[in-house]
């Protein structure tokens, strides 16, 4: 139902028709009490219920990728754009496979647009020959090895010498999508064209017999890319393992490249820099992690240009392997060898430091908290009970050994929060997620403490939390399936929705690493599709902190399906998943779905809560405050119709007409001043009028808005006369 309003006698005439539709809309569920969790999760009285989500208030920020990956830092994460051969979004066109009975998911083909650009700076291996010859004699193929080894770029250039670099695509699927759909689509694959399939958890033998015939008929490659640890896993004579190029060849390709594009035009001066910086870099090309990290610091040294050795070193401090370096540094004992250190001094040191790092921008008493906090995990571990905690033991600076200097640095660089005298602060924010890298990795008997650990701050105040979960998702980008099993996993079953949260913040930060998005996406279908409603709201949770599918549908058809439970009728998790959805360009395409939820009475405090947060937002970049929809409904973006639905049951839900009302009064205000915007609104609220129910709330209303003190603007008064 509508809002109280002192003046409800005016509105006495109300038929019994509109009584019914809006205790409809009003309860979706029947008229039920408040939805509850199944008894196997934890009875009502201990669901933490929250507050309305407020626009982008769980939405993860960017930097923190920055900070935690380095150089891995992904452009899967929502409102990032990136350029190269694997970005999306960036010129790339996506185009839906069509095939015979399509499933709820739809696979897609997207355009490659950077493999024309590889060409120019991929190092060779023997791998890519390989594959063209094997593609020389059939359709199909399998491109096998480790994760962040280079396989997608070798894929690209093998596909690019057998058809031509302009024509090199890659098949997405989406993951309850079986890649058997793909020999129904012959229609979808052009002639004498190369296509890509990362393959997770198929048969990789299987698909290739069951779609060889379709890639053979159009005469057409189909290259599969799968994951393997070693050239004895190969299964099939189509398989072929990769050999990873020399990370000094990458890197010495990849700098002659971007020199030359800068004006490096002399080869024989670049030549020379090119060897003098190669023996200095050995050892850290050596230690890299993958050609990504080589392609950034090819990058570093392109960008600066450093002439001398101790420059070059300067300049190479901020590449993962040195950031990893100085975290092993920063996490050695400070007590000598050949003294005894007094009662775990050294584990003290090192439990600050990693707390220190997970805590950075966050008040020092939230370090001295969590440090605590993890010395008690390691003692329980050692099954040292009773040691508690010594005050007045160590001075900060000692306990944070070389990261003292960043702290000092801190005092006067950092933004310390109302309150709060001092904070932790980095001077390499990404030097954050180096140390936690080094704490996951070389230290013997530590993960069960660090889990158990993390899964303590998961229940703490929200800065202390999302710090927790950006940690958690550090190590799930090492360790999937191990950290998922012994900690995430409980997250997003638990019963209260701050952990819930932490688990969906977790996933996210995963993704941003750029090496796990294919093992979040899965887990994201085992949640959506899970038996708990606390899965799939967590699911839900994924998308509000800003996780988006390679296709829009996708998030989409998730969203909807989590909408129907009955534990998200009076929850805003969904509205604000479809919220960091939304793009301009994307505009036409949520409204559509939006409307279509409006006609399903569970889905419809979803709609309208989605359609008021989207018809709220202003368009970029103009001093005006023009709504994005409205500007789209101007220039025939936007289906009227859509926006019709939407504003009828927003108007009439319960809990939300207040809000309806005041931001559809913003719209007629807004349109008054934009004299482009006032047929088109016009039109618009005409046509709301077509309803007779509608009709007598927009009559009460529309002469009694804040928004237009001085009465009805002059271009809506002959369309309310036609009335």
């Amino acid at each position: 139902m509508s809002e109280p309003d002192p003046e409800k006698p005016d509105e006495a005439s109300a038929s019994s028709e509109e009584d019914k539709e809006q205790k409809a809309l009003a309860r979706p569920d029947g008229g039920k009490e408040d939805p509850q969790e199944p008894s196997q999760d934890a009875p009502e009285h201990l669901r933490e219920r929250e507050d309305d989500i407020a626009p982008d208030s769980l939405r993860l920020d960017p930097q923190i990728g920055e900070d935690l990956f380095g150089a891995g830092f992904s452009a899967y994460y929502s409102g990032v754009h990136a350029s190269g051969v694997n970005a999306f979004g960036n010129n790339n066109v996506l185009r839906v496979i069509n095939v015979e009975g399509q499933p709820p998911k739809q696979p897609i083909i997207r355009d490659l647009v950077g493999v024309p650009e590889l060409t120019e700076v991929y190092a060779d291996t023997t791998t890519e020959k390989t594959l063209v010859d094997l593609l020389s004699l059939r359709s199909t193929a399998c491109l096998t090895g480790r994760s962040h080894t280079g396989r997608f770029s070798t894929a690209c250039i093998a596909l690019a010498r057998r058809h031509a670099p302009d024509r090199i695509h890659e098949i997405l699927l989406p993951t309850d999508v079986d890649p058997d759909v793909l020999h129904r689509a012959v229609d979808s694959i052009q002639p004498d064209h190369g296509y890509l399939l990362r393959l997770l958890d198929h048969d990789h033998v299987q698909t290739m017999r069951r779609v060889g015939e379709v890639f053979r008929r159009r005469e057409a490659s189909f290259l599969l890319i799968r994951d393997a640890g070693r050239p004895a896993d190969l299964t099939h004579s189509a398989e072929v393992y990769l050999t990873a190029a020399v990370p000094s060849a990458v890197f010495g390709r990849r700098l002659r490249h971007l020199l030359h594009k800068a004006g490096h035009h002399n080869s024989e001066a670049v030549a020379d820099y090119l060897a003098r910086s190669q023996t200095i870099l050995a050892s850290v090309l050596n230690s890299s992690y993958g050609p990504r990290e080589v392609v950034e610091m090819a990058k570093l040294v392109a960008e600066r240009f450093p002439a001398q050795e101790d420059e070059l070193n300067e300049v190479l401090e901020l590449s993962q392997p040195r950031r990893r370096s100085r975290a092993a540094e920063i996490l050695r004992s400070d007590c000598l060898k050949d003294q005894r250190p007094p009662r775990r001094t050294d584990q003290h040191q090192r439990a600050f430091r990693i707390a220190y790092a997970v805590c950075v921008g966050e008040p020092l008493h939230d370090v001295f908290e969590a440090a605590g906090l993890l010395l008690t995990e390691i003692d329980d571990q050692a099954e040292r009970t009773g040691w508690g905690r010594m005050a007045l033991q160590y001075p900060v600076a000692d306990l944070l050994g070389p990261l003292a200097v960043d702290w000092h640095d801190g005092r006067e660089k950092a933004r310390p929060r109302d309150g709060a005298s001092r904070t932790a602060w980095l001077r390499d924010g990404a030097l954050r997620g180096a140390i936690i890298d080094e704490a996951w990795h070389e230290f013997d008997s530590t993960r069960p403490a660090l889990l158990s650990w993390l899964n303590t701050l998961a229940s703490a105040d929200e800065p202390v939390r999302r710090a927790a979960a950006a940690t958690a998702g550090v190590l799930l980008h090492h360790d999937f399936h191990r950290v998922c099993a012994d900690l995430v996993d409980g997250w997003a079953s638990a019963p209260r929705a701050r952990v819930r949260q932490a688990a969906a913040w977790a996933v996210v930060t995963a993704d941003m690493g750029g090496r796990v998005g294919h093992l979040v996406r899965w887990k994201l279908r085992d949640w959506t599709q899970g038996e708990r409603n606390y899965q799939r709201d967590t699911a839900a949770r994924v998308y509000a902190s800003g996780l988006r599918q390679p296709d829009l549908s996708w998030s989409l058809t998730d969203l909807r399906r989590i909408a129907h439970d009955q534990m998200q009728q009076y929850d805003s998790t969904v509205a604000e998943g479809v919220h960091q959805l939304y793009q301009p360009q994307r505009a036409h395409q949520i409204i559509a779905e939006l409307a279509q939820w409006s006609a399903d009475v569970p889905l419809q405090r979803h709609a309208a809560d989605a359609f008021l947060r989207l018809a709220a937002k202003p368009v970029a970049d103009l001093p005006s405050d023009l709504p994005e929809l409205m500007a789209g409904l101007n220039r025939g973006a936007i289906e009227v119709g859509d926006l019709v639905r939407l504003w009828r049951v927003s108007l009439v839900a319960t809990g939300m007409s207040k809000t309806a009302w005041h931001l559809f009064g913003q719209w007629l205000h807004q349109a008054e001043q934009e004299e482009s915007c006032s047929k088109s609104v016009g039109a618009m609220v005409n046509e709301m009028a077509e309803d007779l129910t509608l009709r007598r709330r927009l009559q009460f209303h529309l002469g009694r808005m804040r928004e237009s003190p001085e009465g009805l603007p002059e271009w809506l008064e002959p369309t309310i006369k036609d009335w």
